[in-house]
């Protein structure tokens, strides 16, 4: 039977061993004890990476190409879900406004040809006619050694020249193959828009 000091005692074992076992887990995942930090450039060039897999998603479903590849190549290769949930706010959602798995965004991206689809995602948002994508000079980062975060205006362009205004923020680590990958991706519209 545990008295008051027994019980203390295993209290703080209780609290101390998720800590321990944090830094056990990242002292295995860096074991040289090196911090490769994420650098600008590398956001930047996930920044384009994003914005020709749209542009590729709705190329390929406007030639009437295997779209579906490509856009479930864009979430392996861009997004985190593969190694944890992604906190995903898109743009146009209202029944289902998070998706924090692969199956939820990938209907968001394209929509009732995925492989569990939500009502309102349609056809999905990356299978309108977009042809460009442009990450405004606007971005301001937090570099944090693995971790990265950023907010600032994308806009998109459609077949016709439309240009669609959109604000994001999104945060980025880098995985155990030194890629970068999303963990949060949150968009909306400007306000009043």
């Amino acid at each position: 039977m545990l008295n008051q000091k027994g019980f203390k005692k295993l209290w703080v074992l209780a609290l101390a061993l998720p800590v321990l076992f944090l830094v056990a887990c990242s002292d295995d995942n860096n074991a040289g004890g090196e911090i490769n930090e994420i650098t600008v450039a590398e956001i930047q060039a996930a920044q384009v990476a994003w914005g020709e897999g749209l542009v590729a998603i709705s190329t390929a479903f406007a030639n009437g190409e295997d779209y579906v590849t490509i856009a479930a190549g864009v979430l392996d290769d861009l997004y985190g879900y593969e190694y944890d949930y992604v906190l995903f706010k898109p743009t146009l959602t209202n029944e289902v406004p998070f998706r924090t798995d692969w199956h939820g965004a990938a209907s968001y991206f394209i929509g009732t040809s995925a492989p569990e689809v939500i009502s309102e995602d349609g056809t999905g948002f990356a299978t309108n006619p977009w042809t460009a994508v442009s990450f405004e000079n606007d971005w301001t980062y937090i570099i944090n050694g693995e971790t990265a975060i950023g907010m600032g205006t994308v806009v998109i362009t459609d077949d016709e020249g439309g240009l669609t205004t959109v604000h994001k923020s999104m945060a980025w680590f880098r995985d155990t193959n030194g890629a970068l990958r999303l963990q949060l991706h949150h968009s909306s519209v400007p306000f009043g828009s």
